[in-house]
């Protein structure tokens, strides 16, 4: 038992200080997709290529509104591929929240 603890004493403390001190991503890593409404065109060519079916496109009011829910996203990538620009992949992974409404992003325009 002794050996053990020994052991323990030497090598340290193996976990890091999150969340007083935040870890940041790697290079590459696909984060929080991000709705950019001035360069969003309401083509509707990420939410025919998004896998679970997170985003989607409505019309109210005379406004087109592009909403994603963060929900049910798996950060794969593929609306961030096909758009033109109005959907960026950020380093952002803390998406905790208590109610699903919280999970939710819009972007809107008037037609």
């Amino acid at each position: 038992m002794f050996d053990i603890l020994k052991k323990t004493l030497k090598t340290g403390s193996q976990t890091t200080k999150y969340p007083q001190i935040p870890d940041i991503a790697p290079a590459g890593f696909r984060g929080k997709p991000e709705l950019l409404s001035d360069k969003c065109t309401y083509c509707g060519k990420c939410v025919a290529v998004c896998p679970p079916g997170v985003i989607w496109l409505t019309e109210e009011k005379g406004e087109k509104i592009l909403t994603l829910s963060y929900c049910g996203c798996i950060f794969c990538g593929r609306c961030e591929e096909v758009c033109e620009g109005a959907i960026k992949l950020t380093g952002e992974y803390e998406l905790a929240s208590k109610m699903k409404e919280d999970l939710l992003t819009s972007i809107r325009r008037k037609t």
